[in-house]
This record gives structure tokens, C-alpha cells and sequence, in this order.
């Protein structure tokens, strides 16, 4: 069974490796993928966004480590996510939001039996003593019923979501990739066919099927990979152009 890592902790310090090798201890034969551990530190928005662009692209039953937690030993509660094909282990602090909004049958336990985390749980550790100690069971065939009993309520992220008035869309920028790509809160579906889009002072109005297209330098929008639309510059760096960050307002005029 596959179990995915996703965490702010870099790759200088020990800590990713402390967790594979609690989940090695338990579980020699699991296969362990590292999804990201470069997240920005404590940035729950785009650990969120990171997760949700990419678990569909993992096999049935895989469990998901998801460790971004700036309330790590306080009384925020940690939970396992269980959908109709894979898991999700992770801090209630609104990590798993975009998840919550992308399945549709799922159950969620509050993780409380002690037996099954680690010996002695460190206060600001609990990747490593108790979601990986967890995870190595989980892939171990124990069911998610025993680690803790089921909850109804838990902690959703505030995702923003488009706005239309009249004939105008109020959007924002949820995630900035490596590349200096914008990824907006808008589908593919949601951009009309003539349309006018502000956002740091620029207008942009070209929608482009894929980057050489356009000019260097050149601003347009394009569907991503994660089905949201960005927007970007084709070899340079939209945020750059821009000078803006995740929040940032977008006025899409439709024409």
C-alpha cells in the first residue's frame, strides 16, 4: 500500500526522514512517495490546494500524510479522512478542505486511541508520533474505526469562491506555483468567450490553449492542470509582472 507524504518540514532538518522511518518500523514492505515537503511553512491554503491537484493521480486505497500544523500540541484535534478510495491522515485545522469539497461520501474519525500512536508523543512532533505511526497501521489492514470514533463536524477552509454580478465575475488568486504562475479560483467552465480580466493594474484578454503560443513575456490566461485557470507569462514569471500574491483580486468583465 502507497503512503504519500505532504509537509512543510524541507528536506534539511530530520524530520521527514523520523516519519518514514516510525512508518518503516511498523511496516517494512510499505511503499512511501514523497509528494512535497517544500510547502511554504505553516501555509494550510496551499498544502490544501497541493493535495487536491494531485491524489486522483495515485492508486485506490492510497493514504495520504498531509503535515502542515502551526497548532501542533494544542487542542486542535487530528483526524483521519476515509473516501470511497484512499485515506487522508492530517491535522482538523482546515488542510483537507479542498478534499471535503471534491468527494462526496466520506467519514471522518477523530484520532484518540493512544494505543496505536507512538510511545512517548512529542508536543511539537505528532507527524512523526502519531500520523505516521497511523499510517503504517492503517496500511497494515487495521480499520479506520479503531483509531478513534467518528465525528460529524470538523474544521473546513475558507475557500473563496467566484462571485457574479450582473455581468461581471469577482475572482481571486488561491495558489502561486513555482513558476510564477497565478492559479485563480475560476474553471475553464466559468470564462466566457469574450471576456476582460483585471488584476494588478494589467488587462488581460487572451485565453491560450498552451504557453508557446504566446510572446516572451506575454501575459494570458490558460486551464491548468488542476482544472483552475491561471494566469501566466510564457517564460517569465506572472507574479513577477504583477506583483501580487494569494488573495489578490481579480475583476473578469464579461464583453
Amino acid at each position: 500500500m502507497v503512503i504519500a507524504l505532504l509537509t512543510d518540514f524541507g528536506t534539511k532538518d530530520y524530520f521527514v526522514g523520523a516519519m518514514k522511518g516510525a512508518i518503516l518500523s511498523i511496516n517494512r514492505q510499505a511503499v512511501i512517495v514523497d509528494i512535497t515537503h517544500e510547502v511554504p511553512p505553516q501555509d494550510i491554503l496551499a498544502a490544501s490546494f497541493t493535495l487536491r491537484a494531485c491524489y486522483k493521480n495515485f492508486p485506490e486505497k492510497t493514504i495520504f500524510v498531509a503535515v502542515v500544523d502551526p497548532g501542533v500540541g494544542s487542542e486542535r484535534r487530528a483526524i483521519l479522512l476515509e473516501t470511497e478510495s484512499c485515506y487522508f491522515l492530517a491535522p482538523d485545522n482546515g488542510l483537507l478542505g479542498f478534499i471535503f469539497d471534491e468527494e462526496k461520501n466520506f467519514k471522518v474519525f477523530e484520532l484518540t486511541n493512544k494505543k496505536f500512536f507512538a510511545p512517548k508523543v512529542s508536543s511539537t512532533f505528532h507527524g512523526r508520533d502519531i500520523f505516521a505511526p497511523i499510517a503504517a497501521r492503517l496500511s497494515n489492514g487495521i480499520q479506520p474505526n479503531e483509531f478513534g470514533t467518528e465525528i460529524e463536524s470538523y474544521t473546513r477552509l475558507k475557500i473563496a469562491q467566484p462571485i457574479k454580478i450582473a455581468n461581471r465575475i469577482e475572482a481571486e488568486i488561491i495558489h502561486i506555483d513555482r513558476f510564477g504562475n497565478l492559479i485563480t479560483n475560476l474553471t475553464k467552465n466559468e470564462l466566457p468567450e469574450n471576456f476582460t480580466l483585471e488584476i494588478g493594474g494589467k488587462i488581460i484578454n487572451k485565453l491560450q490553449n498552451f504557453f508557446a503560443e504566446a510572446e516572451k513575456g506575454e501575459l494570458f490566461v490558460i486551464a491548468g492542470s488542476a482544472n483552475f485557470l491561471e494566469i501566466v507569462a510564457f517564460q517569465a514569471s506572472a507574479k513577477q509582472i504583477l506583483r501580487v500574491e494569494v488573495g489578490e483580486k481579480i475583476q473578469l468583465r464579461i464583453n
